[in-house]
């Protein structure tokens, strides 16, 4: 069998969801991508003059948009636990090469696999002629390993094995030759293909690229295909997986109709409809030349019959339809932010309800939190280990990145009131001081490294024992609560009692 050049391959799911991947990049772009006769439909009463007129006046709602930069704004709001780690320190700092720190990397990751339900990363390490490197060219900068984002539309063609690990893959990517500013640009598609035992990039034409600052060609010293997978959803490790705006897309391109609909009626209805009496005496005039509306408005005009005896009046657009769409679109705003997991249960997005439906309201978003930055923590987690391998290092050795699991100010309290529960039946002393440093990270999240040393350090150089809180009615000494309250036994004591009980205390004496 001939083989193919790695222009003609194409894996079926990539075709089955390239037109797919193309419309969710269209509608989080938005603005000329969406404000076009395919995204705004003709409709029954307009001929082609006015839908165009209609696509000129349009403007687009992008909730598509909006809501993965909701997901990274939660997410990155909270403290993310990395160990300090000397071998990841430059790419950490510079992850892609482009000097971006890794999480704002993580941050661009997260946001284009939220559109189009995965996105890749190819972990790489700047060329180097020696098979193990060493520190002191990693700490000068001469050897790093980086990042390259890698679009679903990107990877052509791949192949996974039974346990859905890569066996080869086949990426796209764009190359414009514009280095010498007197020659014109030429702009070419590369192919890369990596294996486990190794590299080459065609064009094409399926010929080798000749470039001048990299190699066509080279041996996987790695043994396996460094490349790192985040999903928004991932049902069954198909490097596909499924959108966060799936059906957020579709929704939000009915709206920008629905807007649309509401903007001609505007157009044409903002104004009142003049209506006069009229003997035939306006259009005679109007047929001789003259211009009888000048006289009369200034717009256009309905005219009667003159022996109506109605006085002339103006016509108000009826607002029902505006009225009603109007709600069409709030109503599906709001089911924009249910489907994406951004309110709770059924409530009204703009009506306030009380404390406790507000908090059982946000256990669901909580959790639909929870989950994203569940899946930034795993690829962040895969990405540092293939960094570690490319530097010859034990990936096994890397102490795991921590994102936040929850999202909620006042689950923080419960669950505090939840583990001083525990920790005053003194179960274990290893388990209390397992807890106390869990209080400890969630309640001062923002703490420089050293002074989280220094408190952890100070819980595992005690007893873990906790002593309950002592809730007695007699005399308190300082440090045991308030002593300038009654107890409650005194609070609900009547006077009779207390006279009864001073007698009882004479006849003692």
């Amino acid at each position: 069998m001939a083989e193919i050049k790695l222009g003609e391959r194409k894996h079926p799911l990539y075709d089955e969801n390239l037109s797919k991947w193309e419309m969710y990049l269209s509608s989080i772009i938005g603005g000329p991508s969406v404000l076009n006769e395919n995204y705004i439909f003709s409709h029954r009463l307009e001929d082609s003059v006015d839908h165009r007129d209609r696509i000129k006046r349009a403007y687009y709602l992008n909730f598509c948009d909006t809501i993965p930069s909701i997901y990274n704004s939660f997410i990155f709001k909270e403290h993310v636990e990395r160990s300090p780690d000397p071998i990841l320190e430059i790419f950490r700092d510079n992850t892609d090469g482009r000097n971006t720190p890794i999480s704002e990397f993580v941050k661009r990751v997260g946001y284009w696999a939220s559109v189009y339900g995965v996105v890749h990363a190819l972990v790489d390490i700047t060329p180097t002629t020696k098979k193990t490197v060493s520190r002191a060219a990693v700490k000068a900068g001469d050897v790093a390993p980086y990042a390259t984002l890698i679009y679903p539309s990107q990877l052509v063609d791949w192949s996974i094995d039974s346990w859905g690990n890569w066996r080869w893959v086949v990426i796209a990517t764009t190359y414009y030759r514009d280095d010498d500013p007197n020659v014109e640009r030429e702009e070419e598609t590369h192919y890369r293909l990596i294996t486990t035992e190794e590299w080459r990039i065609e064009d094409q034409d399926g010929k080798p690229v000749d470039l001048p600052d990299m190699e066509s060609k080279g041996r996987n010293e790695l043994g396996i295909i460094p490349i790192a997978t985040m999903y928004h959803k991932d049902q069954n490790d198909d490097k596909v997986g499924e959108s966060l705006i799936k059906d957020i897309a579709y929704i939000n391109r009915t709206i920008l109709n629905w807007c649309s609909c509401i903007d001609e009626q505007i157009d044409r209805q903002t104004f009142s409809q003049l209506v006069i009496p009229d003997d035939g005496s306006l259009a005679e005039k109007s047929e001789s030349g003259d211009d009888p509306l000048v006289k009369v408005g200034t717009g256009t005009l309905f005219t009667f019959p003159y022996e109506s005896s109605q006085p002339p009046q103006f016509i108000s657009p009826n607002t029902e339809s505006i009225v009603t769409i109007w709600k069409l679109v709030v109503d599906h705003i709001k089911e924009i932010y249910r489907i994406a997991g951004l309110i709770g249960g059924t409530g009204d997005l703009y009506v306030s309800g009380s404390g406790r439906a507000a908090q059982v309201g946000f256990q669901s978003v909580n959790s639909a939190l929870a989950e994203k930055a569940a899946t930034y923590q795993k690829f962040e987690n895969d990405i540092s280990k293939f960094a570690y391998m490319q530097l010859g290092k034990d990936p096994t050795t890397f102490e795991l990145t921590k994102y936040p699991s929850s999202f909620d100010v006042s689950a923080l309290a419960d669950d505090i009131d939840g583990y001083f529960k525990i920790l005053e039946r003194n179960l274990s002393p290893r388990l209390n001081k397992t807890i106390m440093k869990t209080i400890a990270r969630r309640s001062a999240p923002f703490v420089t490294q050293t002074v989280k040393a220094e408190i952890e350090g100070e819980i595992e150089s005690g007893t873990g024992i906790v002593e309950p809180l002592k809730t007695t009615s007699g005399p308190q000494s300082l440090g045991e609560g308030n002593p300038n309250v009654n107890s409650i036994s005194d609070t609900h004591r009547t006077i009779e009692d207390k006279e009864f009980d001073e007698k009882t205390k004479k006849k003692k004496e």
